[in-house]
Formats: C-alpha cells, structure tokens, sequence
C-alpha cells in the first residue's frame, strides 16, 4: 500500500525553531521561497528516512519539522522553484538517482508515495511609487459662524465642526497639480463672506458667489 503525502508551498514569513542546518554555509539568496510539507501515513523507517534526506537536499537554511511520527510537516526554504522539482522524484521514488542513460536504458523506479495535492501562492508588489502633497491652512473666524471650504471644481465640505472655542481651524489640504487657490465660505446671521486663498503666497481675497 502506498503511502500519501500532501504537499504546500506557502508564500508566507514563518518564525523556525527547533531546526537542523546545512554542514555548510548557504549562499546568499535574495527571495528564499517558504514551503510546507505535510505527509500521511510515513510510518516505513525508511520512507522517513528517504523523506527527510531529500528535503535537507534541496532546503535553504534551516529546516523545521513538526506534526507526529507518521503526519510529520516540514517547513523550510528553497533558493529557487527548479528545486522543487528536483525534490519531487525523490520523495516520490526510491530510486530516483537512477535516470538511465542513451546506453542504458533506466530501470523501473519504485514509488512509494503519492502527491496527493500541491499549490504555490505568490505576492507581488509594484514598484510604482505615487506623492502627493499636503498644506496646511489655518482660518480664523468669529465664534458661532459657520465655515465651509473646497477646492477648485471640488464639492464644498462643512468644517465647522472643527472650529475650537477661539474661531480658529486647522485644516490640511491636499494640493494637486496645477492647483493655486482653495474656496472659502464663512457664514455668521445669515450672512455669507466668499474668499479666495492663494496657498502659495497666503494672499486672500474677498470674491462674489458667482466666482466661488
């Protein structure tokens, strides 16, 4: 009877211990990739063996095994995916060092487990890089007046909320490109006062509704 595995690779930073390690020091690698073995029912000694063997064959740095006796997990790194392919027959195989020759035909290999399921999940970033900048404007207004504000083709937004106790806002403002002035509308007894601010110069003044 056969025996079953199950294998994952995981694209996911993994915190190892309890490890064993090469005799010699690894290369250097800039992206190790994390993988997951999991096998079922490795209760042969020399299955383990083989196992165990073969991942150390192929393994970047330390190796971590957990689970039980005959479920053993292993959890390690590879410095490429082409030596997961090179893992794959020696699990799976007894004799897998025998890959024959043009003179000599290969012998039947004898396989001993079976890959029941396999995945590889990656995660890349973009290496665009977006800004934007951002100014800070301070109003002053007489206490229990109303202040709205927007920016040029923008919809007016309410801040009156953050007026403190003295009339006095901060308010930080996104500037896009191209972009010169910000809107200012401040009401007290129904009455509105338009101004336009040059966020480069601090320059304000007074316009018509029509304007803002």
């Amino acid at each position: 009877m056969k025996t079953l595995f199950a294998l994952s690779i995981v694209s996911v930073s993994l915190i190892l211990s309890g490890c064993a390690t090469f005799n010699r020091p690894p290369a250097p690698v800039s992206n190790p990739i994390p993988c997951t073995y999991r096998f079922k029912m490795l209760s042969r000694p020399e299955d383990q063996a083989r196992v165990e063997a073969a991942i150390h064959s192929v393994a970047f740095g330390i190796v971590t095994k957990g689970g039980t006796v005959s479920y053993p997990e292993y959890r390690f790194h590879v410095a490429r995916l082409a030596d997961l392919d090179a893992l794959t027959p020696k699990l799976l195989y007894v004799d897998s060092a025998n890959v024959g020759s043009p003179f000599m035909p290969r012998a039947p290999r004898k396989q001993t487990l079976n890959l029941r399921a396999s995945a590889v999940d990656f995660t890349f970033d973009s290496t665009d890089v977006t800004a934007s900048a951002t100014t800070m404007v301070i109003f002053n207004v007489k206490p229990g007046s109303r202040l709205y504000y927007k920016v040029p083709g923008g919809v007016e937004s309410d801040i009156t909320a953050k007026i403190d106790k003295k009339g006095r806002v901060s308010l930080p403002v996104h500037v896009k490109e191209g972009q010169r002035y910000l809107y200012v509308r401040a009401m007290k007894d129904n009455v509105n006062r338009y101004i336009r601010i040059n966020i480069f110069t601090n320059q304000t003044q007074d316009i018509s509704r029509r304007e803002y």
